[in-house]
């Protein structure tokens, strides 16, 4: 199953105020926000994680090679130090949902690569090209994962949970500020604990949350460093940076994606009217309809109109419905599908290549965004309950994967905490 194991991470110095220094995931990152974050401070990770691009750019100087530069000279300053030892590292996230405060626990390690097809690391989504080969490119120059993927593991028994608060129960080494978060990391170079944590996942299968393209990524980069020099068993490369976090930790915080339509030549009275085939549909304002979509769980939609309608529709006979659509009952469960399949492909045409690759769709984690978007002219909103944990595990195990945006993992880990460089 997973071999996980520590690594001599790359952490910048004590001296550096590291809240100014770290940053989101590249991939929710605008460029208003990357400006923001260049102006935080010189050594803030974004110009090594998604640095800017330039007109002048070139193969011998461009995003990528700026990125290993930094690297290289930031460890040369002292910014930037490695670990003397190989170590694990424990992240809690502290953060707020709603006024409810949430606390999620994770263990940062080095994990071994493994083919999808052995069933030790189990994806749940689809992976678009152009993002994998920017990733590679920043693999191939910097040989260092800027940043962790998540990992979900089970710990029914809660034998890495005992370990973890007993590291927990102590001082912290290192505090700071992320985005919407207060973040804390224990440093845990102790052979005893990290072996007794090898041992207990060689038992364990990862269900990936967040990271596809980078843990696909590392997989082709592994394949061209083997090609380029053969096969090393002890090679860093073999291995990827995760964050790996229990499927029964009270932090797991899941948020919905919300699809927008941005066109349609299908009007809202035809629309309707073709939704009652098979969904009961409810008309009323905003706020009441939204508190019936978060009591019913499953299978209902908030739809809001170009006309300025809010509509609650629930699927009347989900055993039915449920009957045309291919696939697993685990992956025909999932609000994100049934809507997919019963809506936008079956009652407005959109295809699912069009829904792949972002065609007429526009996605917003945000009710507000999704009003302000019809409202300036696009065609319907659909507001979804999140997904479920559990229904991740379950359709990841049935072998499937998901729509684009099913799930939104809350908060983001943060990127330049920790760094993993392929040092042999």
């Amino acid at each position: 199953m997973a071999n996980i194991k520590g690594f001599r991470g790359l952490r910048y110095s004590s001296e550096v105020e590291l809240d100014r220094c770290i940053c989101p995931p590249y991939d929710i990152i605008s460029d208003e926000e990357r400006e923001e974050l260049y102006k935080k401070s010189e050594y803030n990770i974004i110009r090594v994680e998604f640095g800017k691009e330039y007109p002048e750019d070139n193969e011998e100087n461009n995003k990528f090679t700026r990125a290993r530069e930094y690297l290289n000279s930031w460890i040369e300053k002292g910014i930037l130090k490695f670990d003397q030892s190989e170590c694990i590292y424990v992240l809690e996230q502290e953060f707020e949902v709603d006024g409810k405060k949430y606390k999620r626990t994770g263990i940062i390690a080095a994990l071994e690569l493994v083919e999808f097809e052995k069933g030790i690391v189990i994806p749940h989504e689809f992976t678009l090209s152009k993002p994998k080969q920017e990733r590679l490119e920043l693999l191939r120059k910097t040989k260092a994962n800027i940043s962790s993927i998540f990992g979900l593991y089970e710990d029914d028994t809660g034998e890495v949970k005992s370990i973890l608060d007993k590291i927990k129960s102590k001082k912290e080494d290192v505090s700071y500020k992320g985005i919407g978060t207060f973040e804390r990391m224990w440093v845990v170079s102790d052979e005893n604990i990290i072996g007794k944590l090898k041992e207990l996942f060689s038992n364990k299968k990862i269900f990936i949350a967040d990271g596809h393209h980078r843990y696909e990524t590392a997989l082709e980069y592994r394949k061209e460093m083997e090609q380029k020099e053969g096969a090393r068993q002890d090679a860093d490369y073999n291995y990827i940076m995760v964050t790996l976090t229990s499927l029964q930790d009270p932090g797991i915080v899941i948020l919905p994606t919300h699809r927008i339509v941005l066109s349609s030549s299908i009007e809202e009275d035809i629309f309707i009217e073709k939704l009652k085939a098979e969904f009961d549909v409810e008309e009323g304002n905003y706020e009441g309809l939204k508190r019936k979509l978060e009591d019913k769980k499953k299978y209902a939609f908030l739809v809001y109109t170009y006309n300025k309608n809010f509509y609650l529709i629930t699927l009347k006979n989900p055993e039915d419905s449920l009957k045309e659509i291919e696939g697993s009952k685990a992956y025909k469960n999932l609000d994100v599908v049934v809507l997919q399949k019963l809506i936008l492909n079956k009652v407005l045409k959109i295809t699912d290549e069009d829904i792949l690759y972002q065609r007429n769709i526009k996605y917003t984690k945000s009710d507000k965004e999704l009003i302000e978007t019809v409202d300036k002219g696009a065609k319907y909103g659909f507001i979804l309950n999140p997904t479920l944990v559990e229904e991740l595990k379950d359709v990841s195990l049935s072998g499937e994967k998901m729509p684009q945006k099913s799930t939104y993992f809350y908060p983001k880990l943060m990127t330049g905490n920790v760094i993993y460089v392929h040092l042999k």
